[in-house]
């Protein structure tokens, strides 16, 4: 059934929804048969993460188990006592003994209840940032390709759900060993007293044990069932809560009681399944009620026979009783996390294979250190294509980069031009041809010395939600002459003025969904992206479209300073589309489906006639006003006083004169 907003619906993919739905179908005894190797994984983690802790949750847990015995026992004396032949109160006194042992016992139980929360308490945060930070150790060091692969990148979002399954897993093995344990200390003490009290004890529990696990699973099923609809209201909800361009569309047209009519529908098919679902639980319950409460008429009836034939004395079947009581709840409490043990397994799984995958695909940290002041950078013959695809992002590229140079890299949108910017930098590996430094190929290089000479403004340049200061440091974090390099560098990127404008200055918070932060419009993050990649003050600097969101004359500034660094040493490579500002450049290179086309200086390419040239003129002439109307506006501009003479007769935004 198709969706009226949504067609076949929102569906979701990935490691959640295949092992959710797997753990739904699962059966009891498969999961039993993989408790053994799930409790060995949460044990030998949590062992990693703080031993102490974990010993003291076990030994807890232990005493725990041995206090229940000697509860039990307690209460046997005392019910011997009370039941006893004689006065009431004699048989009173003879009781006391018994009673202070057992309020002994509850204490040291209290005490061991309250050792296992604290321990645990301490474990479970250690336990999760111990596995999220090996993940994240192997994340940031893997090869880029295998980064942005589509199946890694699904792999990695299962193992971020492995994180938090870990540490459940965790959890729940320690309280499922705890139960255990009290379970097999009551059933001992119950088979001490007499061997049939145990097949009882399993009557007793087995109706409520079904009911437990039935009801998780149809809890389970339930929610895989109806899961694309509770994303498809999430998503609602979302867009009418939204801010920016959501909340625009939906105030100026009128959308909201359009939205709002849809997210009530959704809301009332999910409420019918809820209704559907409780009518189920209930039915279940009474049916597990009937088999329970006939279960326990019978145990009733048979601990009455054992009274009757005198195989057990009274105590004793009144202990019975109370033991079965305990077992039971702390059963139910074990079986029905059944189904979340397994699905917390197999996110534990794919957790444990991506962080093995990224490790196996981590950037090499060995290599010969490139110089501090690399003087000429090779491209010979490279192609490189991204997973997923067979059509090559960049081939048969030759291209030469020198210190002190300005090379700019031009072409249409997906020509090739960052693809090739990643090459340069190290962060893709060619899958042929060869990128060298200085001679030595980025392959045997240490990679991590490339990266220190190199610094990056991406076409996508992150807005780190952090203070201004952290904004432009994090350029190259822990640097000795921090403050006068931050002021050279705000200076050199005109963030100053911008800076000088926040309420708490260099420590403004710069994320508007918290409390104190401000939020910077797209013209004056690139200003603070400028002044990271100067402060980190590195021999090859590239940048990836980086004035596209700043005004024209802050943008001819800009480039102009970008010369200036050429001209102090660095290497600097430039890719965009504003063709008018990359004049001064020592070569440009014009891509064409990841091939270059064409490469020279400005007045060569010009010259040429080639696509360069097409280019520039197609863009030249969106500025270029029509004759009648340059007339008309001239006049108009001659009577106010304001207008400007224009020697090239042709009136041109700044940036675009005669083509040469």
């Amino acid at each position: 059934m198709r969706d009226p907003l949504y067609g076949t619906g929102i569906r979701m993919n990935g490691s959640w929804v295949s092992h959710a739905s797997a753990a739904s179908q699962v059966r009891f005894w498969t999961t039993a048969r993989a408790l053994p190797a799930l409790a060995r994984y949460a044990l030998r983690t949590a062992w990693r993460a703080d031993r102490g802790a974990l010993l003291a949750v076990c030994l807890a847990q232990v005493a725990q188990a041995t206090v229940s015995v000697f509860g039990l026992l307690a209460v046997n004396e005392v019910m011997v006592g009370l039941l006893a032949v004689g006065p009431t109160p004699d048989r009173v006194r003879a009781a006391v003994p018994a009673l202070l042992s057992f309020g002994l016992v509850l204490a040291v139980g209290s005490l061991m209840r309250a050792l296992a929360t604290a321990a645990q308490g301490r474990l479970s945060p250690k336990v999760q940032r111990a596995v999220e930070q090996r993940m994240l150790e192997q994340a940031v060091r893997v090869e880029l390709e295998v980064l942005e692969d589509g199946a890694f990148q699904r792999a990695l979002a299962g193992a971020k759900l492995g994180v938090n399954a870990t540490q459940q897993l965790v959890s729940s093995v320690l309280s499922a060993a705890g139960a255990i344990l009290s379970v097999a200390a009551t059933t001992s003490v119950l088979t001490a007293l007499h061997p049939l009290l145990l097949p009882l004890l399993l009557i007793a529990v087995l109706p409520q044990a079904w009911k437990a696990i039935t009801i998780a699973r149809w809890e389970y099923q339930s929610a895989m069932k109806w899961m694309n609809q509770s994303r498809q209201k999430s998503t609602l909800t979302e867009v009418l809560t939204g801010q920016g361009a959501p909340a625009e569309e939906i105030r100026v047209h009128g959308l909201a009681d359009f939205l709002l009519g849809h997210y009530v529908r959704l809301a009332h098919a999910l409420e019918d399944e809820r209704t559907r679902l409780a009518r189920a639980q209930a039915l279940a319950g009474v049916l597990a009620d009937a088999a329970g409460g006939l279960a326990r008429v019978l145990t009733y009836v048979a601990l009455g026979w054992l009274l009757v034939t005198g195989a057990v004395p009274l105590a004793t079947a009144a202990t019975a009783v109370i033991a079965i009581t305990k077992v039971s709840s702390l059963l139910i409490s074990v079986l029905s996390q059944f189904n979340s043990l397994y699905a917390q397994g197999l996110f534990v799984a794919d957790y444990s294979a991506t962080v093995e995958r990224a490790s196996a695909h981590a950037i090499p940290t060995a290599g010969q250190e490139v110089q501090a002041h690399p003087t000429r950078i090779a491209v010979r013959n490279v192609q490189f294509t991204y997973a997923g695809t067979d059509q090559p992002a960049v081939q048969a590229v030759d291209l030469d980069l020198r210190r002190g140079e300005v090379v700019a890299l031009v072409g249409t949108n997906g020509s090739g031009k960052s693809t090739l910017a990643r090459l340069i930098a190290g962060l893709h590996r060619p899958e042929s041809g060869t990128v060298t430094w200085d001679g030595v190929d980025v392959g045997d290089h240490n990679r991590a010395s490339m990266f220190s000479r190199v610094a990056w403004i991406g076409q996508d340049f992150h807005r780190w939600p952090f203070t201004a200061r952290v904004n432009v440091t994090l350029g190259r974090p822990g640097t000795a002459d921090e403050d006068a390099r931050l002021t050279g560098a705000a200076a050199f990127a005109g963030a100053d003025k911008i800076v000088a404008g926040l309420p708490e200055a260099w420590d403004t918070l710069l994320a508007r969904e918290f409390d104190g932060g401000v939020g910077l419009s797209g013209g004056q993050w690139q200003r603070l992206a400028l002044a990271r990649a100067h402060f980190r003050n590195a021999q090859v600097l590239i940048c990836d479209e980086p004035t596209a969101a700043l005004d024209p004359m802050t943008e001819i500034e800009t480039f102009g300073k970008l010369m200036e660094l050429a001209q102090k040493g660095q290497t600097v490579v430039l890719i965009t589309h504003r063709l008018g500002s990359i004049r001064r450049a020592d070569r440009i290179y014009v891509l064409d489906r990841g091939r270059v086309t064409e490469a020279g200086s400005y007045d060569q390419l010009m010259l040429s006639g080639g696509d360069f040239a097409r280019m520039y003129e197609a863009q030249r002439h969106q500025y270029i006003i029509p004759e009648p109307e340059a007339v008309k506006s001239d006049t108009v501009l001659r009577k106010s006083g304001t207008a400007q003479p224009n020697s090239e007769g042709d009136s041109l935004v700044t940036g675009f004169g005669a083509s040469g």
